[in-house]
């Protein structure tokens, strides 16, 4: 199998093994339904992937790079930072209020902490730490070319990140609410932006 077919059958057995993962759990996924779903034979999944503790920290990393991909697209740096910061928000809070997906791998980590905790540190790595970090390279940005004032951007994007979960992604995690809609997300959204461009403007 050449490089580019290996790549693109290992994105199929990710996506596949992000849809039992979320169905079943981590207890109650299987490698079996993992091959059947992705549609193919054990051999090749254990080609790709040693077990499926493995597997689900691939999945992990898989699910959480393609989510920060469509938060922060090449040309958000293009923008002014009122409106990136307020195209971002929506993108945070849709995420925290309307991606099951994100909520039970996140469920899936916390759960499993003690016992697995390299699923804990790779969601930690992949979500919050490095989505962070890309508001924080951004705030450096906007603060080079006058937009922003801000003496701790590492601080403010965690800040943003925050300000964008209130009221939904917690009663989310803990089973309180449901999906949230997209009209509240937008609300939420708005006065995030609002709030952080508040204290940071220049």
């Amino acid at each position: 199998m050449n490089a580019s077919r290996k790549t693109k059958k290992r994105a199929e057995i990710l996506a596949g093994a992000q849809r039992v993962f979320v169905r079943e759990g981590f207890d109650g996924a299987s490698m079996d339904e993992v091959a059947r779903e992705a549609g193919v034979v054990k051999p090749t999944l254990y080609n790709h992937f040693r077990d499926k503790n493995s597997l689900y920290i691939a999945v992990v990393e898989y699910a959480l790079t393609k989510t920060r991909a469509a938060i922060f697209p090449p040309d958000i740096r293009d923008m002014s930072a009122a409106d990136a910061i307020e195209k971002i928000a929506k993108r945070l809070t849709a995420m925290f209020g309307r991606d099951d997906d994100v909520l039970e791998l996140c469920r899936i980590c916390i759960g499993g902490y003690q016992r697995f905790p390299s699923g804990s540190a790779t969601f930690m790595l992949h979500g919050p730490q490095r989505g962070s970090a890309e508001i924080n390279d951004l705030i450096q940005l906007w603060c080079e070319r006058g937009e922003l004032v801000c003496e701790d951007p590492h601080l403010a994007a965690q800040q943003l990140g925050e300000l964008c979960k209130v009221g939904i992604w917690d009663p989310r995690l803990y089973g309180e609410r449901g999906k949230i809609s997209e009209e509240e997300c937008g609300h939420i959204a708005v006065e995030a932006a609002a709030t952080f461009m508040a204290r940071y403007s220049a």
